[in-house]
């Protein structure tokens, strides 16, 4: 599912956070996530992925202007369940 289109400023560093408090049943913890950028100049930062309760947080490096790519996310729940997701971004000036 497309989450959404954002803006990334070139050669910034972002924290995201995508939440899932909606999406996961009652019990259910995020077990593993992971998430990938095709991008070879606008980069999944450091510190790594990880999740706090129902939200996943990635920080964003990078970027080239005017380059557009998609951010994948897979998100595994305590009960099994995998979550794919993804979010366009859009890299612009300062």
């Amino acid at each position: 599912m497309v989450l959404g289109s954002k803006t990334h400023t070139i050669g910034d560093t972002k924290r995201w956070v995508v939440e899932y408090d909606r999406w996961l049943d009652n019990t259910a913890v995020i077990q593993n996530i992971s998430v990938t950028s095709p991008s070879t100049t606008c980069t999944i930062g450091t510190p790594a992925p990880t999740f706090q309760g129902s939200d996943v947080i990635f920080f964003l490096t990078g970027g080239a202007l005017g380059e557009t790519f998609s951010v994948a996310l897979q998100m595994t729940d305590s009960f099994g369940n995998i979550k794919h997701d993804t979010i366009a971004f859009t890299v612009v000036a300062a």
